[in-house]
């Protein structure tokens, strides 16, 4: 049984799908005899050599031979365009809508010409194949397709934020072809509870297909500590994107620094971004004598980690305006940091009261300053709140637990259970 995966980059280190399908892919290949890793990118370093699964790049080379206006008349000519602009939720007065769909039908055609030429290429029919998109994208929308000359394939998709939540990421709200594509899709894997109900309430017809299935992050080995010299430690990790909102970040500590002179702070904020040396900047000049801001840039899951385990952090904080489960909330509350997050997407899920503290989904400085000032002046509710995020991650967001269980609701799906 053959299972292959469609990623946006994996095993080529381009994005953050590393963070979990590393873990996944193990899983996965317990599960099936064969696992076919292909990229839609090859851009980066490639980490495929410690796999035991096949990569297979000719899908992104198939990609790398067409250019814009080759793609233009792909999605003009594609059958999913014309389903698209009939479906009820596309916006037909709208010039970007329509450049999305065209898009968007051109990837998929492109897609499927590449599906039915592997599968004749390596002498499969469909009841040997369970295809799955990591991302509910143009991936899937072309392996849809490719079920009209082989109905006996399967199809699976995680969706993760990007892809649910049309309202939060574009405008028109709309994801093209959705319905089209729903009535070809054996399932849709959520990777939160909310991105569930949102296609439950937003598309109800196909409630059936849709599912929950968290991500997850390995067991740390350690437990990070709580800071004991009288600084107050704060943790960030993101890209720098407006999205994120990191530059709000910095406003909330530097306002709690100057509420509170006699108060010293640090926060360090890994990840890197066009911003990041005007934000280091900007920190340096601003922040008063109490306070100091630390931009080191990216690093990868193992670094992290060890900076988990040698710093003291007395909180974790994200204030994005939009996200799906981050992972970094994952990997902090493994270590038992406790959270404080704008009330967004899967946000909502990894943090609660028992963990951390939940802003309003566009939080003021004086509510970040306050969510602080809360931890600091409750040293023993903190402490319950790190043992509860620890907890949280055993329960919900363990890597082993969850990957070997939706390895297997995979493998029952293609074996028709």
């Amino acid at each position: 049984m053959n299972l292959i995966l469609f990623t946006s980059s994996y095993p080529y280190v381009r994005g953050g799908e590393q963070n979990f399908l590393s873990n996944e892919v193990q899983h996965l290949l317990a599960e099936f005899e064969k696992v076919v890793i292909v990229p839609e990118n090859v851009d980066g370093p490639c980490f495929g050599n410690s796999l035991r699964a096949e990569i297979d790049i000719s899908y992104a080379e198939y990609f790398a031979a067409y250019n814009n206006f080759t793609l233009l008349l792909k999605g003009l000519f594609s059958p999913l365009f014309y389903r698209g602009l009939m479906e009820d939720k596309f916006p037909r007065f709208s010039l970007k809508a329509l450049r999305r769909l065209i898009a968007f039908a051109g990837k998929a055609n492109i897609t499927n010409q590449w599906v039915v030429n592997w599968l004749r290429q390596h002498n499969l029919d469909g009841r040997d194949c369970l295809f799955y998109t990591y991302w509910f994208d143009q991936a899937a929308g072309g392996i849809t397709l490719a079920k009209r000359q082989y109905p006996e394939l399967k199809l699976v998709s995680r969706a993760h934020g990007y892809d649910v939540f049309e309202e939060q990421y574009y405008n028109p709200p709309f994801w093209p072809c959705r319905k089209t594509v729903l009535n070809s899709v054996d399932r849709v894997f959520s990777a939160s509870t909310a991105g569930k109900s949102y296609f439950v309430n937003h598309y109800p017809e196909f409630a059936a297909l849709f599912e929950t299935s968290l991500l997850g992050v390995p067991e740390p080995g350690f437990l990070n500590q709580p800071s004991k010299d009288g600084i107050f430690r704060i943790v960030s990790c993101s890209i720098i994107r407006p999205e994120k909102r990191v530059d709000r970040i910095l406003s909330g500590v530097l306002h709690a620094a100057k509420l509170r002179p006699k108060q010293r702070f640090e926060w360090t904020h890994i990840g890197n971004g066009l911003t990041q040396y005007e934000l280091q900047k900007l920190a340096d000049e601003k922040f008063p004598a109490n306070a100091k801001a630390y931009f080191p840039g990216y690093s990868d899951n193992e670094a992290l980690m060890h900076l988990y385990g040698d710093k003291p952090f007395d909180v974790f904080i994200n204030v994005s305006e939009t996200e799906g489960t981050p992972v970094s909330i994952m990997e902090a509350i493994s270590c038992g940091i406790p959270v404080i997050a704008s009330a967004v997407g899967g946000n909502v899920e990894i943090v609660s009261e028992q963990n951390g503290i939940h802003l309003s989904q566009d939080p003021t400085l004086d509510e970040i300053a306050a969510a602080l000032f809360y931890l600091i002046d409750h040293p023993e509710e903190t402490e319950k709140k790190r043992s509860e995020s620890r907890h949280i991650w055993q329960t919900r967001y363990n890597a082993q637990f969850n990957f070997s269980d939706f390895a297997k609701r995979l493998k029952n799906i293609r074996l028709g259970l």
